[in-house]
């Protein structure tokens, strides 16, 4: 899930547990409830996915910001 268990494991872990009632659900031949905790799965994955592509992007723009602070300090020792 694009990095879900790594950055979003709670939303993740949710999303498996909740297919996982799904299923027991389906073979239980309980089928709205099957439907309704499958698509509750699908929003906690795409939650996590989410969460993932955010924490990625947010973990990017402080190294490239780290990166461009050093770059600035040599720039300005090396104009002295």
């Amino acid at each position: 899930s694009a990095g879900g268990n790594e950055y979003a494991p709670l939303t993740l872990k949710t999303a498996m547990e909740k297919l996982d009632a799904a299923e027991r659900a389906m073979a239980a031949e309980n089928y709205a409830e099957a439907k309704l905790l499958a698509e509750e799965a699908q929003v906690d994955a795409q939650l996590a996915a989410a969460a993932a592509r955010s924490s990625k992007a947010q973990k990017a723009a402080s190294t490239l910001m780290d990166d461009n602070r050093v770059l600035r300090h040599e720039l300005d020792r090396k104009a002295q």
